[in-house]
């Protein structure tokens, strides 16, 4: 009898733990791992790395590419010492923030057409929203979007909407390394 209940608790758990994704994925590419591992799938969906951000010392690698149909520069964030992905950052840039809000509007439904999140609007006026991801009862990563414009930031010349994607275990385990080092 105790071998029937085991196995029946095993046949529910193994299905669940299966389904349930650990690191926060970006275009199908889980946040997670090594950064050069990680850059090359991105090169592998077409995006050409831009080498004149100079951003190699900041431990980000840019890209140039298609994202949700326009033409964006992603930044993949890594940490200094592991070269650990933790986060990519989306920007589209336009003439206009108007241009913008309704790719961020037809962005944000897809993504809440496609995970199980909780939102937070950090601030309406600049059109900032926090989604925090689950895999089921833990969250896995945050995607933030906002928009700003030369209207709030005057050195600006065009509006920019920023999407980022960040993985909650790796950022969590860079920032706690980081506060050993203090």
């Amino acid at each position: 009898m105790k071998l029937r209940i085991f196995a029946v608790c095993l046949v529910m758990i193994i299905p669940l733990s299966l389904l349930s994704q650990k690191h926060m994925k970006f275009m199908g590419i889980p946040i997670d791992g090594n950064a050069d591992s990680f850059c090359q799938k991105l090169e592998g969906k077409g995006f050409l790395r831009n080498r004149d951000a100079g951003n190699e010392s900041l431990n980000v690698c840019t890209y140039i590419g298609k994202f949700y149909g326009e033409d964006a520069y992603i930044d993949v964030e890594y940490t200094h010492d592991t070269h650990i992905v933790y986060s990519v950052t989306v920007s589209i840039i336009k003439s206009s923030a108007l241009s913008l809000y309704s790719i961020q509007r037809d962005y944000l439904r897809a993504v809440e057409e496609k995970y199980k999140f909780e939102k937070n609007v950090i601030d309406p006026q600049l059109y900032k929203y926090d989604y925090y991801i689950y895999d089921g009862y833990d969250p896995v990563g945050m995607i933030q979007t906002f928009i700003v414009s030369p209207d709030m930031i005057q050195s600006m010349r065009e509006a920019m909407l920023s999407i980022t994607y960040l993985d909650v275990e790796n950022c969590l385990n860079y920032e706690n390394r980081k506060r050993n080092d203090i």
